[in-house]
């Protein structure tokens, strides 16, 4: 009974020492856990503090968790994760001065959009502008042409009428009578062309109040990246004991951090390979809303037992 009751404890031991070589993540999870449910390889998780001040709830929090699991649940075929009230491994939502950094930013970034749509309206009233001067200068031109037809076609003819002894009464009163269309015709032809040069003048005003504004804007950009340049993953931290999340963007945002610092807990190190990967230092490129797991992030789950990372040691 004694000599039982040792093999089956030093069978316990060996089977408990194998799941922590082969697959560290369970080392998070209770030890009731893994002495009842020793075949049970996934790491189990719950969620803990939620600051209201981030205005998402505990059931909301939760099924993003759910949704960051199943990206490495659909990226492999097994099942990495699970949720459980009960778990060790706890997610919390934390706000400090990075998530007032955040907020700060997206307001920033959207008054940055804001005015860049206002520019491109602008942009439009612009071309329009332009197309109506071209047309008010074409129709000047043709005005201008056909006055001018005119002007020396009556010249011409006050000139021959002149050469063989001048115009009779009612001949002059003809033509004082075109002289006076003629005059008429010159001064709308003059308005014409002052409320042309008008236009000219607002629409190089607008165009030098939008190089103004595009250059404070490009400036602003700059400024912009600088200051918020993209940086390694600190939206969240797992410290070996719990995933604290400090900012975000959105839910999308969100759902990437809490993906990318369970990789963290399942035992994975950065891959500095591909920045379209997970576990790429630094948020930027990847697809926020339809990420799915990269070979290099397939490839650290493939290197992450520890008996794997103790041979590669000896690996020339």
């Amino acid at each position: 009974m004694k000599t039982g009751s040792v093999l089956l404890i030093a069978f316990w031991v060996v089977l408990l020492l194998y799941q922590h070589m082969q697959y560290p993540q369970v080392r998070l999870n209770p030890i009731s856990t893994q002495i009842f449910h020793p075949f049970d390889t996934r790491l189990h998780y719950r969620i803990g503090e939620v600051d209201p001040r981030f205005e998402l709830s505990h059931s909301e929090l939760q099924q993003l968790a759910e949704q960051a699991a199943h990206i490495w649940q659909r990226g492999t075929g097994q099942d990495w994760l699970v949720y459980d009230p009960h778990a060790r491994l706890q997610i919390n939502l934390i706000y400090d001065q990075r998530q007032v950094n955040t907020t700060q930013r997206l307001s920033e970034l959207q008054q940055i959009e804001h005015t860049q749509n206002q520019q491109q309206q602008q942009q439009q009233q612009i071309d329009g502008h332009k197309a109506e001067i071209l047309r008010a200068q074409q129709t000047i031109q043709i005005k201008q042409n056909a006055f001018q037809h005119e002007l020396s076609q009556y010249n011409s003819i006050v000139e021959m009428v002149n050469t063989h002894g001048g115009a009779n009464l009612e001949l002059k009163q003809q033509f004082d009578q075109q002289k006076q269309d003629l005059e008429q015709r010159k001064a709308e032809l003059n308005q014409s062309v002052a409320q042309y040069n008008q236009l000219v003048q607002q629409s190089n005003n607008q165009v030098q109040n939008y190089n103004q504004t595009a250059q404070q804007m490009n400036q602003s950009i700059q400024t912009y990246n600088q200051i918020y340049a993209a940086r390694a993953f600190d939206k969240g931290l797992f410290n070996g004991r719990s995933i604290n999340i400090y900012e975000f963007e959105n839910q999308d945002d969100l759902r990437l951090v809490i993906a990318h610092e369970l990789g963290h807990a399942l035992g994975l190190a950065h891959t500095e390979a591909n920045s379209y990967a997970l576990m790429y230092p630094i948020l930027k490129d990847q697809n926020m809303h339809e990420f799915q797991l990269t070979t290099d992030d397939r490839l650290l789950l493939q290197q992450n037992s520890s008996w794997k990372k103790f041979l590669n040691k000896f690996n020339p």
